[in-house]
Parts: structure tokens; sequence; C-alpha cells
């Protein structure tokens, strides 16, 4: 998936679909997103680039309210994506624990790597010389997948807590924004946490499918503009044909995505996006839910029979 939040489609990308430097020069003329302030009532602002972003009121961990989640609703099936900025959906001791959990998860994770001999196949051991997309080295474990260099999923977080309760499981009020989008109970399948390492290239762009549902990416720390955000491409979820990756068109140049600690963004499965290149020493994380109708599964990008890395065995790909 992505996307899941940064997954590629293998039949959806095509080359020359990566964003260049100067794409991503222009980009972070954005980085003063980080730095605005959230406006006194929630809705869609009606100038410029901003018209995708709904803002949030009532504090840290409170219900959105009918009326920002009917514009979030609105937003999302126009644009293909929306961000929720200004307030949060969780609360800083929920974002906190949060954190702290998923970079338990990834310190035991690093910890089994090196016993069982795999440190150099890791995607964060790793130098950037070697971070290309034809030169990725194969790591696919059931706990922690690298779809692109320099970056893993933690894909299988949601039975771990904090994630396997509420407000990280079966968020109301992501379960009512869905519901809105796809007119029908929807439920939670996913949760899981997705690195980028010092010195991960880009992605490339893709989708992460065709299946009506939705990735929740939510920041849990503050992060610097270069870190490798995920840059979104407005109104490409409404041709899902591999035909509309091969050029950018004039009118929805792609869009990026930076998140202040509890902000979250919401996109379509068919949403082109792709994640940037991490220019910083820092491990950014950010976690992702996935969300649709009840009884809908990626079996794409969520793919069972990877072996496990804790395995009795200690059995290795």
């Amino acid at each position: 998936m992505l996307l899941r939040a940064l997954h590629v489609d293998p039949t959806l990308f095509s080359a020359g679909t990566r964003l260049r430097h100067s794409d991503l020069r222009s980009a972070l003329t954005f980085k003063r997103w980080l730095h605005e302030r959230p406006q006194k009532s929630p809705g869609v602002l009606e100038h410029g680039r901003e018209a995708w972003s709904i803002f949030v009121e009532g504090g840290a961990g409170r219900r959105v309210g009918d009326d920002a989640l009917r514009s979030a609703s609105k937003v999302l099936c126009d644009t293909g994506f929306v961000i929720l900025r200004g307030g949060s959906l969780y609360t800083a001791a929920e974002l906190a624990e949060a954190q702290a959990s998923a970079e338990a998860a990834l310190a035991r994770t690093k910890d089994r790597c090196a016993s069982l001999g795999l440190a150099h196949r890791t995607p964060w051991a790793r130098q950037r010389s070697q971070h290309t997309l034809g030169g990725l080295v194969e790591f696919e474990f059931a706990e922690a997948i690298s779809y692109s260099a320099g970056r893993v999923d933690m894909p299988r977080l949601i039975h771990e807590p904090p994630f396997d309760a509420p407000p990280w499981h079966s968020h109301p009020d992501i379960l009512q924004l869905c519901h809105n989008v796809f007119g029908t109970a929807c439920e939670q399948s996913i949760l899981g946490a997705m690195w980028s390492f010092p010195g991960a290239c880009e992605t490339g762009w893709h989708r992460d499918g065709e299946a009506p549902m939705l990735v929740v990416v939510t920041a849990t720390s503050d992060y610097p503009s270069d870190v490798g955000w995920i840059h979104v491409r407005p109104h490409s979820h409404l041709n899902t044909r591999a035909g509309a990756l091969q050029r950018r068109p004039r009118h929805s140049p792609p869009i990026p995505a930076p998140l202040r600690k509890g902000e979250s963004l919401i996109f379509m499965y068919s949403c082109v996006h792709a994640g940037m290149a991490n220019f910083t020493c820092l491990e950014r994380c950010l976690l992702y839910a996935v969300y649709g109708p009840v009884g809908m599964r990626d079996t794409v990008n969520h793919k069972s029979g990877f072996p496990s890395l804790f395995a009795p065995d200690g059995q290795k790909k």
C-alpha cells in the first residue's frame, strides 16, 4: 500500500515519473505551512493552495464536528486528499505514547536484524549512494517491509498497544468520514508506521491501488520541511488508468503535505502521491491507517506469506 502511504504499485509505476530535484526545491517553498496559525472556524479556505485544508477547532483529541467532517468529505471527493490542520484527532499524551511505541517496535526490529546477521540488508544501514530504485536490496518480512530504498513499513502495529484500542483503532471521526465518502459502513483494517531514514531517496509517483479505501497519515512528532514529506497530486484519483502517471497535468501540480505534530493527511487509494528524499539526519516516523467498506482488504500491498523476523527458528527470507 501507501501508502499504503508510500508503496509502489508495480502495475502503475512508469519510467520518468519521479520528482525532479528542481520540483523538490520549488516544493520546499511551502515550508512556511508548518508555521501557519489555525483559523478560527472549520471549513475549506477559499483561496489558492489551501483549498484542500480543513482547520479543526476544539483542541487536541476532541471530535472534529459534523460540519468539518462534511467539508472534509467534499474536499476528499473533489481533490483526492484532505489535510486536517490546526487541531488533532489525538491528545498530546496519545501522540507521545504512539511515538514511543513505534520507536520501541523499530528498536526491537533493529536488534532482531542484528542478531540474525541481516544488518547489511536493512534500509537503515545502507548509504545514500546505494539508495536507487534499481539497486533496492530485498527486505521483506511480516513485521518490516522495504518497498523503496531507505524506508521501511511496519504494517502490523494494530495488535499492539496503544494501537489496539481507541482512538488509534476505529476512530469515530475517521469512520464517519469514510462513510460519508463511500456511502456505506466502514472499518479499519491496517495500522502501521512508515519510517524514512537519513538519505532515503524519493519513492517515485504511484497510487496504492484502485480499491475504495482511504489512507490516514498522522505525524506524531514535529519534523523539518526536508525530512521527506509526502507530496500528492490533486484530482489524480479521478483517472485511475496508468496513463495518468505519464505526465503531470498543468492545472494540477504536485502539492507538498508537511504535517505538524498531530495533523493528519487523508487520501484516496487512487490518489497519485510520492515520498520525498530525506535530507536530514533524522529517522522520520509517520503512522498510517487504512479504512474502507466493511470486508474490504488490500491484498496487493499487504500480502501474506512473508517470513517472520521473530519466528522461533530465526527464519530468514
